[in-house]
C-alpha cells in the first residue's frame, strides 16, 4: 500500500493506514523522522536520497514518519513550523543541488492534528542520470537503501536515459512520416496540417497501458476546438474524428495504448489559398485541449508532467493570422513560415503548471518560427491575455 496516486489528495488517514499495515521501507518508500538539517551534511543526505529515487524507479520520501528499527512504519512524528516555508526550502535545495534538474518532483505538505508531514514524490527520470552537486556523486536506490554508483553503472544510466529520449523522438518521426505519406488513421481533407504530440513522462518510461475499449461509448477525448464523445478503436488505441464526411475530416485525435497522444487539425482558408493559423484561435484550442487531456490523464491515474511537440506540415503555405496587426507596418516576412516541414523543439510541461502557462514556450516557438519575438497573447505577468 502506498500513498494516493494524486499526492495532493493525501490525508492523515492515508498515513495512519501505512502504520496500521506496517508498510516497510523499500524500493519505492523511505521514512524519515525529521527534516534534513545540520548544514551541508543534512543537505547532501537529502539530495542523495531524492536523486537515488530519480535514478532508480521513483518513489515517495516521507518526513515526519518514524519506523520501528526494521523499516516498518510505526508512528507519525508531527513536524512543527511553517509547512509552506519548509516545502519551499526543500524545493530550493533540489533546484540548486542536483544536476540536471529532476523533472516532476512534487513536495506536498500533509496537514495533521498536531502539525504536518512532508511528502516528496520523485518520478523515475528519463532526463538523468542525476548527480549531487556537493560531491558530484551518482546514487541509486537498491534494497530499500541508496548507494553510490560506480563508473560502469553511471554509463548504463546514461544509455537508459538516451534510449528513452530517443523513443519519444522516434515516435514523433514515425507519426509525421505517416501523415506526410497520407497514412492518417482517417482520411483528411486537403490542406496543411497542425500536429500536436503529448507524451506523459510516465508513459515515456513504458509503465502506462490504456484500454481503448471504454472510449467507444463511455469516454470523451479532445480534438483541437472541442471534446467529442463516441470514439472508435483501432490497433493503436482510441480514435476520435471531427465531423467526418465523404471528403474526409478536418481533424482527429488518437490516444495510444501506451498513453501517448496525437492531435491533428487541417489548416484551411476560405479563399483556398494556403491556410491561416489564427494567432489567438489555435492557442485557445491548444489550451482547451490540454485542459481536457489532463483531466483524462488524471482519471487514468497518469502523471500530468508531459512533453509537448508541435509540428506544421506544408507550413510554407501557412501564415500566422495576425489580423489587424498587419496594418501596423510589419515586414512582409513576419507572420509567415519559411519551410515546408516545421518541426518545433519539444517542450516539457510541468504537471503543476496551469495549461496556459505551461504552453507559453510552445506558443513562443510558433511565433518565432514566423519571424516574431514571442506570442503577443501573454501580458507582462505571463498570463494568457489575447489581443483583440
Amino acid at each position: 500500500m502506498t500513498l494516493p496516486r494524486n499526492l495532493a489528495n493525501t490525508t492523515e488517514a492515508d498515513l495512519l493506514r501505512l502504520i496500521a499495515m506496517q508498510v516497510t521501507e523499500g524500493t519505492y518508500l523511505d521514512l524519515k523522522r525529521e527534516l534534513p538539517r545540520g548544514g551541508e551534511a543534512g543537505r547532501h543526505e537529502f539530495l542523495a536520497d531524492v536523486s537515488a529515487f530519480a535514478n532508480s524507479s521513483g518513489g515517495d520520501l516521507l518526513y515526519g514518519l518514524d519506523e520501528d528499527g526494521e523499516g516498518r512504519a510505526s508512528a507519525i512524528v508531527p513536524l512543527d513550523g511553517n509547512a509552506d516555508v519548509e516545502a519551499r526550502r526543500l524545493q530550493d535545495m533540489l533546484m540548486n543541488g542536483v544536476e540536471p534538474r529532476i523533472p516532476g518532483v512534487q513536495v506536498q505538505a500533509i496537514t495533521i492534528a498536531a502539525g504536518f508531514v512532508l511528502a516528496i514524490r520523485v518520478p523515475q527520470s528519463w532526463a538523468g542520470p542525476h548527480r549531487v552537486k556537493t560531491n558530484q556523486h551518482f546514487f541509486i536506490r537498491e534494497n530499500g537503501r541508496k548507494r553510490q554508483l560506480d563508473v560502469p553503472e553511471v554509463r548504463g544510466l546514461f544509455l537508459r536515459s538516451e534510449n528513452q529520449a530517443k523513443s519519444i523522438r522516434d515516435f514523433r518521426t514515425e507519426r509525421l512520416g505517416k501523415l506526410l505519406a497520407g497514412e492518417a488513421p482517417h482520411r483528411l481533407v486537403p490542406g496543411p496540417l497542425l500536429v500536436g504530440h503529448f507524451v506523459p513522462t510516465q508513459a515515456a518510461l513504458g509503465v502506462v497501458q490504456v484500454d481503448p475499449v471504454p472510449y467507444i461509448q463511455n469516454r470523451r477525448l479532445p480534438v483541437l476546438g472541442e471534446v467529442i464523445p463516441g470514439s472508435r478503436i483501432n490497433v493503436d488505441g482510441a480514435l476520435v474524428v471531427r465531423n467526418p464526411n465523404a471528403q474526409g475530416t478536418h481533424g482527429y485525435s488518437l490516444l495510444f495504448r501506451n498513453g501517448y497522444f496525437e492531435t491533428v487539425k487541417v489548416i484551411t482558408n476560405p479563399d483556398g489559398n494556403g491556410g491561416s493559423l489564427g494567432s489567438i484561435a489555435y492557442e485557445q484550442q491548444f489550451i482547451g485541449l490540454l485542459d481536457a487531456l489532463r483531466a483524462e490523464y488524471e482519471r487514468l491515474e497518469i502523471g500530468l508532467e508531459m512533453t509537448c511537440m508541435v509540428s506544421i506540415l506544408n507550413a510554407d503555405n501557412v501564415e500566422l493570422g495576425l489580423g489587424r496587426d498587419r496594418a501596423f507596418g510589419l515586414p512582409e516576412h513576419q507572420g509567415r513560415f519559411d519551410r515546408r516541414l516545421l518541426v518545433l523543439p519539444d517542450v516539457l510541461i510541468p504537471g503543476e503548471s496551469p495549461s496556459a502557462k505551461g504552453l507559453r514556450q510552445v506558443f513562443d516557438l510558433v511565433w518565432q518560427a514566423a519571424g516574431l519575438e514571442r506570442s503577443w497573447n501573454y501580458d507582462e505577468a505571463g498570463e494568457w491575455a489575447p489581443r483583440r
